[in-house]
């Protein structure tokens, strides 16, 4: 039986969501992860990269590290990139390790699309 994706991304008109399919973001998928994420936003460099980590409920500290070589990444092509939906656990790991400083981070993709599911 083949291993299940890392991700799923949909192109919306104004933004790309990348949506992590584990519930854990370790070693075993951080790096597929990581290299899906940055393709689908040098596929579209014109529009922001939210990585959508809903079913995300463990995010050890090697994740972390790769969280921040992702930002920093899109930081450096001028092109927005955030998380969002994350659950509480990891929301609180992001804010002890003050990542949430460093990394935008929004309760939910409808913070970042309007009404009408474009970006705004």
């Amino acid at each position: 039986m083949p291993d299940s994706p890392s991700t799923i991304v949909e192109r919306l008109p104004n933004l790309v969501v990348v949506r992590i399919q584990h519930e854990s973001l370790d070693e075993k998928n951080l790096a597929a992860v990581r290299a899906e994420t940055s393709a689908a936003g040098a596929e579209s460099p014109q529009l922001a990269v939210v990585l959508d980590m809903t079913k995300v409920s463990f995010l050890p500290s090697l994740s972390l590290g790769g969280l921040v070589q992702l930002s920093r990444e899109f930081k450096a092509r001028g092109q927005r990139f955030a998380l969002s939906g994350l659950q509480p656990l990891v929301r609180d790991t992001m804010a002890i390790t003050r990542l949430d400083r460093l990394i935008e981070i929004n309760n939910d993709l409808a913070t970042l699309t309007g009404p009408t599911g474009t970006a705004g």
